[in-house]
């Protein structure tokens, strides 16, 4: 069990870091701005999970941003903060940039990409959580469905090679939306709704707690 987790008052510091779905309209100005997306949310679940525990969260999100923006990041936004934890939200913007500016972010250059900020990550010590990205089969994001199926492959791939914790948040929004309309989940297919929000914190929240005790 982590000592935190039996109150012995050490702080746990843990790291969001990933695009607009983790960065929720966060005030970049206010370092300690969580946003107010899935990041507030497990915040505020965690420290009434564990009261006895001093957390220290950090949103490092930032809207519209790719593996290779977040790679440019990382030494600064994680490896410096020292983090006992970090979870890594990242690549519907990978898919995006193709539609939206007709550049093409290859899987060859994903898979290096996404390893390169794993590897970055892990040498820092800390526990590693990934979040898949997502999009729902709402208007003109269901043709994101095949160049996403492709880079969650990979984000799965790497995750088992280096032993790291996947959270699998498109396999299961898939999955509830299938009774369930897509839009109680995301406003746009990609950007979640509170309802939404919810799922991620509670499915990220699972995994921590077998960390956290």
């Amino acid at each position: 069990m982590n000592k935190a987790a039996r109150g012995d008052g050490r702080r746990v510091r843990i790291v969001f870091f990933g695009d607009s779905i983790t960065d929720a309209g966060r005030d970049r100005s206010e370092p300690d701005d969580l946003g107010m997306g899935y990041v507030k949310l497990a915040a505020g679940k965690l420290r009434l999970l564990y009261p006895d525990v001093d957390f220290c969260f950090y949103n490092r999100g930032i809207g519209g941003e790719r593996t290779a923006e977040l790679l440019q990041r990382v030494q600064r936004d994680v490896a410096d903060v020292h983090p006992d934890y970090v979870v890594l939200q990242v690549g519907i913007n990978d898919v995006w940039c193709r539609f939206a500016r007709g550049e093409e972010v290859t899987p060859e250059t994903f898979r290096a990409n996404y390893r390169s900020l794993v590897e970055r990550i892990l040498a820092t010590g800390a526990v590693l959580i990934l979040i898949q990205p997502f999009a729902l089969k709402m208007g003109d994001k269901q043709r994101f469905r095949p160049y996403l199926a492709q880079f969650n492959g990979i984000i799965r791939e790497i995750a088992a090679e280096k032993n790291v914790a996947l959270v699998p948040v498109d396999e299961i929004f898939m999955g509830v939306t299938q009774d369930i309309a897509p839009a109680q989940f995301a406003t746009d297919g990609v950007h979640p709704t509170h309802r939404g929000c919810r799922y991620i914190a509670d499915l990220l929240i699972k995994e921590l707690k077998k960390c956290l005790g």
